[in-house]
């Protein structure tokens, strides 16, 4: 017995383009193998009945969409068949998109008498578009561009009938009409969201027929936008939400503010470079939205990584709305902001009962504004006021608080760099703060506050300890610390021949031992590329150094049969050889590149046979840290030969005042080395 065909009463305007969509909506659905028929409504829209009024005014957002939405409410129609990008931006109550179908052409074409590149000067381009009217300016200053209305055939029988010189239009519109012969460019910018895909709109309460449609709704195959608020700059202070977001994350998008260690946590992403500073964008934004909705189209999710908090004097809020309307599902993941971050880690309150009852913040800089230097800023009637960005500010900001009546003794502090290793303070009033600052270094982020609540500052050093290793993380509930790597971890370069060779060995190893979380990262990575699946590995045992090792381990599915507590690689050793019959094991150790032959040597004694796999460099960085920092320096810690070694050479000598903490015996043969004799030797990281 056949199957029922389904019957759908559907709407679309009544211009031959509509009808035409119509018909490929319904093709759609055909190849999707869902069987359906269309009694088909069209309505005349206000913009179908009004050909006077610019589309280049506010003709209002529901203008090509009105009596369609009437026409659903009240029942008469199923489904409204729209070209998307006449969509209004929000859905009128009780409606909601059924599906988006995908573009077959995003361009524009250009329509006219000669090529676009051809035009006289003075020649007359028409569109009913603003965007296509700035973008034509931009490529021909020199041309003139008129408003036009009508359907695709009206406007092009306008332009032969000596309207305009040419038109701009859609290029898909054409091709659906059977047009082509008339397009002679296609124009070479991005066009107006949504074109060439095609919306199906039907009542929000009408699951069956939404879930009819699913099929053809390009959406499904979307991946999300996360913006994650990284925090005022201690890569500690970011959200517990944001490093999920980060470690889910299949492409991340960072600005220069955000520390390095924060990409740690997206392992497996793609990194994106975006960096935004004032005078100084690595990638501008219109470029930057494009790219975070290509990724989002190609079904990967997104991490974009904004310092401080995203909606707070960044560009979130454009980013969000250039996405919401390609229909991009956008999550905010708030951030401690700088603005009430920074002070609060230095003990400032920003309102204080019976001092200042409220708080403004402010932008020291503002998109596309011409600095005279004469200019004054409003000032908020406030009792706390928080510039942002205002470093190349300062006299503009002291001179309008004084305009606006401050008191030359009011308390104003700027702060460089907050919350991280390099941060400066300068604190001052109003009267002195410009004479202040003379003479310091001063870099951006800064922040400027002005209030009678920075009484509550107490300067005081407090004990810090420097961190030249990999994974400051150890210390950071005992102490506040320096993250200053003398390390860069980078991945080896492994042969066709050697790769091969461990694939096909892999079956044959017994135990399988790491010594750091980089030889987890990169010998997972490496099968990973390999398209060897780990699971495969269930049935191994694993071994690791210490915690953070067993960590990234689990991160990876992978059960620990032992870890070291004293994380050396005698403390290793002791623990195998007393819980492990290592006798004709074959163990396989994927490791740096970095000679450190304890235990290959002893394991090898025991009966095992040891294979070592270079799976990451450790060499010093590039770019060397930036001077010793001035701020009080309680202790150094140095993780490995490497870190001591690097920071001699790259500082000639470790101060005097200085306590150092040696990891691993290695670690101490190197200090008593190079004289030095007077270190704590650290065995465990807790």
């Amino acid at each position: 017995m056949k199957s029922r065909v389904q019957k759908i009463k559907v709407g679309s305007r009544a211009s031959r383009l509509a009808v035409v969509q119509v018909g490929e909506v319904q093709a759609l659905l055909k190849g999707k193998g869902i069987r359906v028929v269309f009694e088909h409504k069209t309505c005349s829209t206000r913009g179908d009945r009004d050909k006077t009024t610019s589309l280049t005014a506010n003709a209002g957002d529901d203008f090509f969409t009105d009596a369609l939405d009437d026409a659903l409410l009240a029942g008469e129609i199923d489904a409204a068949i729209h070209s998307a990008k006449d969509l209004p931006q929000t859905p009128r109550e009780g409606l909601t998109v059924f599906a988006l179908t995908a573009s077959p052409d995003e361009t524009d074409a250009f329509v006219g008498k000669t090529p676009f590149d051809r035009l006289p000067a003075g020649a007359k381009v028409a569109t009913s578009s603003p965007l296509r009217m700035e973008q034509v300016k931009q490529l021909r200053p020199d041309l003139v561009t008129v408003d036009i209305r009508g359907t695709i055939e009206e406007r092009i029988r306008k332009m032969e009938e000596g309207y305009c010189d040419g038109i701009i239009v859609a290029t898909v519109a054409l091709k659906r009409l059977g047009l082509e012969k008339h397009i002679r460019n296609i124009m070479p910018w991005e066009t107006t969201p949504l074109q060439g895909q095609l919306a199906v709109v039907g009542r929000a309460n009408d699951p069956a027929l939404e879930n009819l449609f699913a099929p053809i709704d390009v959406r499904r195959n979307y991946g999300r936008v996360f913006l994650v608020g990284a925090g005022p700059g201690d890569p500690d202070l970011i959200t517990v939400k944001g490093v999920r977001a980060l470690e889910a994350a299949d492409c991340v998008f960072y600005d220069y503010l955000i520390s390095p260690g924060l990409l740690d946590h997206a392992r497996k992403a793609e990194k994106i470079y975006a960096g935004k500073r004032k005078g100084a964008h690595a990638m501008p934004q219109d470029e930057l939205n494009r790219l975070l909705r290509r990724k989002a189209m190609e079904g990967k999710t997104v991490a974009r990584l904004k310092g401080g908090d995203p909606l707070i004097f960044g560009r979130g809020a454009d980013e969000i709305g250039y996405l919401r309307q390609y229909h991009i599902r956008v999550e905010v993941i708030p951030g401690v902001s700088s603005a009430t971050g920074i002070p609060s880690r230095l003990g400032v309150p920003l309102t204080a009962r019976d001092i200042s009852s409220s708080v403004a913040f402010v932008s020291g800089y503002r998109q596309g504004e011409k600095e005279t230097g004469q200019d004054l800023l409003d000032i908020p009637r406030t009792g706390t006021l928080v510039f942002l960005m205002g470093l190349t500010r300062l006299e503009q900001i002291v001179r309008s608080l004084e305009a606006a009546g401050w008191s030359a003794q009011t308390p104003v502090m700027i702060i460089s760099k907050g919350t991280c290793p390099e941060e400066k303070i300068v604190h001052g009033t109003l009267a002195d703060i410009r004479q202040k600052t003379k003479g310091e270094t001063l870099e951006p982020p800064v922040l400027i506050i002005a209030g009678e609540t920075l009484r509550f500052y107490r300067p005081a050093p407090v004990p810090r300890v420097l961190y030249t290793g990999s994974d400051p993380g150890e210390f950071r509930a005992r102490a506040e610390v320096i993250f200053f790597p003398m390390i860069e971890i980078t991945p080896a370069k492994l042969t066709a021949v050697r790769i091969k060779r461990l694939l096909t060995d892999l079956v044959h190893y017994d135990i399988i031992l790491f010594t750091s979380k980089f030889g987890v990262k990169y010998f997972f990575e490496l099968l990973a590329r390999e398209g060897y699946a780990a699971k495969k590995l269930s049935k191994k045992t694993f071994v690791a150094i210490g915690q953070s090792t067993a960590k990234a381990l689990a991160k990876e599915g992978v059960s620990v049969a032992l870890v070291a507590k004293v994380e050396t690689s005698e403390g290793l050793f002791q623990e195998m050889t007393g819980k492990m019959n290592l006798r004709g094991k074959r163990i396989l150790f994927p490791r740096s590149a970095l000679p450190n032959p304890f235990l290959k040597r002893n394991l090898t004694k025991q009966g095992a046979r040891v294979d070592e796999l270079t799976v990451y460099d450790n060499t010093p960085p590039a770019k060397r840290p930036l001077p010793l920092p001035e701020a009080a320096i309680e202790r150094v810690v140095f993780t490995s030969p490497s870190t001591a070694r690097n920071f001699l050479a790259a500082y000639g000598n470790i101060p005097r005042h200085w306590r150092i903490s040696s990891r691993g015996a290695a670690t101490s043969a190197f200090l008593r080395e190079a004289g030095y004799a007077d270190f704590e030797e650290l065995r465990n990281a807790h």
